[in-house]
């Protein structure tokens, strides 16, 4: 079975399970990174919300027919029970003086992203780009995120300013974690070697790469390590943090981050190929 011919049947297996008032398209969704993710687009009359499932994780080239009906039952369901979340949550999205206490920003590579950043409202750090994000409230769906696109911000009629202005307050109350990369790993169990190394990210290790274009961040990170450092970009998630007097040089650094990134880092998570120095002396990251 080819990835065309599973997405064709699935969609049909879908489309033959709705009811009456249901509609559902199918859709490719630009994600980070020019990541490419299909997925079915559900609606029904009088509800404004349209949630999409993602069915990429789902393709097999052995998959049977029995199997395609049971991915099928599984869409439909998560979309119908997204429709059973109370209203004022949807209704709360809708409005910017609701919902501007739950958005934040993330970094991401701006080279692979130039199509997205016509979409979206973003401001240059370096050479990547900070984007914005929603918190979506739990009641409507838990645990989700979505971007803020430019149509977001003409429908709640705020201007960029705005939106950077709610995203710093938001992230100024982030909580950071800053931890030795042994005492990291020994928590996941796994042998702890010291390293000099520091895990950067926030406290729900979900886009946590973007605290460190805060200057009060960095000066925290300049005390906890006592000198200056190289910032080692592990995903768009968190950093690593290695103190200048431990590091290799920036050649063999870059080389590592390059050969980290191909053999462990997703597509859609990667953020940068190079490493950035953070000075002591200047107190800027370059």
């Amino acid at each position: 079975m080819t990835y065309e011919y599973f997405l064709m049947r699935l969609e049909q297996k879908i489309l033959e399970r709705l009811k009456d008032g249901e509609e559902v398209r199918r859709v490719r969704i630009l994600k980070n990174n020019g990541v490419e993710l299909d997925g079915f687009s559900y609606y029904v009359e009088g509800h404004r919300e349209r949630p999409t499932v993602y069915v990429n994780h789902h393709y097999r080239e052995e998959l049977s027919e029995e199997e395609l009906a049971e991915i099928a039952d599984a869409v439909l369901k998560t979309q119908r029970e997204c429709r059973l979340f109370p209203k004022q949550g949807v209704e709360e999205m809708m409005d910017f003086r609701r919902i501007q206490e739950k958005i934040c920003c993330r970094l991401i590579s701006r080279e692979k992203n130039e199509v997205l950043l016509n979409e979206v409202p973003w401001l240059p750090w370096l050479d990547l780009a900070i984007v914005f994000y929603l918190q979506v409230p739990e009641q409507v769906v838990e645990h989700a995120t979505a971007l803020i696109h430019t149509c977001h911000m003409d429908y709640w009629g705020v201007t960029l300013e705005e939106l950077c202005h709610a995203a710093a307050e938001n992230m100024s109350r982030v909580r950071i974690f800053l931890e030795p990369m042994e005492t990291f790993l020994g928590e996941m169990g796994f042998e702890p070697l010291s390293s000099g190394m520091h895990i950067l990210s926030n406290s729900r290790k979900m886009y946590g790469a973007a605290v460190i274009v805060d200057p009060k961040v960095q000066r925290m990170c300049l005390e906890r390590l006592g000198e200056s450092f190289y910032i080692l970009p592990s995903s768009i998630h968190e950093l690593i943090l290695l103190p200048e007097s431990l590091a290799a040089t920036k050649i063999e650094l870059d080389q590592l981050i390059q050969e980290v990134n191909e053999a462990c880092v997703s597509p859609e998570e990667y953020l940068s190929d190079h490493a950035y120095y953070c000075s002591a002396e200047k107190g800027t990251v370059e």
